[in-house]
């Protein structure tokens, strides 16, 4: 019952035009985020922006997540993007739970064609999670990225250096933000800023550094505790 209930609700929304990711299962990142999320998770077959120091990682574990259906995890990027922070690496991405058999990594040799070429796997049936690290994306771009993933059915994730006022299409936009830790594994404060449903807020979550799932982070018992490095920050091993 539960399940015909959902599908009904789901079609309900796509009649009423309220957004193509809401008409399939939204990527479930556990219950610190759910209050935040209209549906409980984050919305496939839309736009979604992050930024901020830590904003990767978060990228990774939503990818992580939404690659509990068949698909690849195509990640772009183009050769500036390359200098300044390496790619992805394979065996950093198995030792917590990511195939690297599903990774399809896009490497342009300039902006322009970074674009052409995240338009064109978001747009893939092929493509589960589709993460671009576009430094500038305007109102117009967004647009074309968001029809692009409502035809290939995936999540599309843009990284961005900085957060960026101007108007986007992105469902949510997210800035990410490291928080200050001793021992143990690496703690976030994800902070929804933007969001189509017009529910903003934030939460504090710790990352397990194994499955890379999201958990709601107990207050510190050292406030003065270390800031973390930008090794721990980033997580994602990168060559």
């Amino acid at each position: 019952m539960d399940d015909r209930l959902a599908a009904l609700r789901a079609r309900i929304r796509a009649l009423e035009g309220r957004g193509a990711g809401l008409a399939v299962p939204p990527v479930a990142l556990g219950p610190a985020l759910a209050r935040l999320l209209p549906e409980g998770g984050l919305a496939r077959k839309a736009l979604h922006e992050l930024a901020g120091p830590a904003a990767t990682l978060f990228a990774l574990a939503i990818a992580k997540a939404a690659l509990d259906r068949p698909g690849l995890l195509v990640w772009c990027l183009d050769e500036a993007g390359l200098r300044a922070r390496g790619i992805p690496w394979p065996p950093g991405l198995a030792a917590r739970g990511l195939d690297p058999d599903r990774l399809l990594l896009v490497r342009a040799p300039d902006a322009a064609a970074l674009a052409r070429a995240v338009e064109e796997a978001s747009a893939s049936p092929a493509a589960a999670v589709v993460v671009a690290e576009l430094a500038r994306a305007d109102l117009d771009r967004t647009r074309r990225l968001q029809l692009a993933l409502e035809r290939g059915g995936g999540l599309g994730l843009l990284l961005r250096p900085a957060r960026d006022p101007a108007p986007s299409a992105a469902t949510t936009r997210w800035w990410v933000a490291p928080l200050p830790v001793g021992e143990g594994p690496p703690r976030l404060r994800l902070e929804l800023w933007r969001a189509k449903s017009g529910v903003e807020g934030a939460v504090e979550v710790r990352v397990d550094e194994r499955t890379l799932a999201l958990h709601p982070a107990p207050a510190l018992a050292d406030p003065a505790a270390a800031a973390p490095g930008p090794a721990q920050r980033r997580v994602l091993a990168r060559g």
